[in-house]
């Protein structure tokens, strides 16, 4: 039989069954769609993560604001403290 008499779909069929058994490419295929299962889960579980990451990130900054405001009046109280202190009654 020449390969010029087989069909072209029959060739590549011919191919498959004889270097790769059924077995393998079940187990194969079976093996890469948990890995896209598991990567979609995992991407999933990222997503939340980093919602909750943002939702701390923002309520640490309204802290780091606050902290910011209350140090700058106590140093203007501070530097008000000092110049009283260093003015001649």
């Amino acid at each position: 039989m020449d390969s010029r008499d087989t069909q072209p779909g029959e060739l590549s069929r011919r191919v498959i069954d004889m270097k790769l058994p059924l077995t393998w490419l079940i187990s194969g295929v079976f093996s890469f769609a948990l890995l896209i299962g598991g990567m979609y889960f995992k991407l999933g579980q990222l997503g939340e993560d980093m919602t909750d990451l943002k939702i701390s990130v923002k309520a640490g900054n309204g802290q780091a604001a606050t902290i910011q405001g209350e140090m700058a009046i106590m140093k203007f109280r501070i530097e008000n403290l000092e110049a009283d202190k260093r003015s001649p009654r």
